[in-house]
């Protein structure tokens, strides 16, 4: 399935969306600041997208908080999708949310397929390693 790009910058005033992801249990919050200041700096972030992940959900909503961006989060339903329920949740923030960029923090399956995604939609990837 094709994800919806937006406009080009020379027909709207430009955004910049940058979706988030990370593996369940990746918690180092350190890293993950160090990341969003680094790619702040670059390109000013407007919107920030993130899948609700228990340990790092709150410290990048924090983060874009205090700068003053906004923040969009898709958590996972668990009930409606049981063990499917990231996966499914990264294919509808991917198509939903529209980023221009992916950052990925170090994850598992999931993550890794979201990457793909993301690539295979010629949406820009930035991948940090541990």
């Amino acid at each position: 399935m094709a994800v919806a790009r937006p406009p080009p910058r020379t027909t709207r005033k430009y955004l910049m969306r940058v979706l988030i992801c990370a593996g369940r249990h990746y918690a180092d919050t350190k890293m993950s600041r160090q990341v969003l200041d680094a790619y702040h700096r670059l390109r000013p972030v407007q919107v920030l997208i993130h899948g609700g992940n228990q340990f790092l959900g709150s410290d990048v909503e924090e983060w874009a908080r205090e700068l003053g961006i906004d923040v969009v989060r898709y958590p996972p339903n668990w009930q409606r999708h049981g063990k499917q329920a990231e996966r499914q949740r990264n294919h509808f923030m991917l198509t939903d949310s529209r980023p221009d960029v992916v950052i990925a923090l170090p994850g598992g399956d999931d993550t890794c397929e979201l990457v793909c995604q993301a690539k295979a939609n010629g949406i820009s990837v930035l991948t940090v390693e541990s």
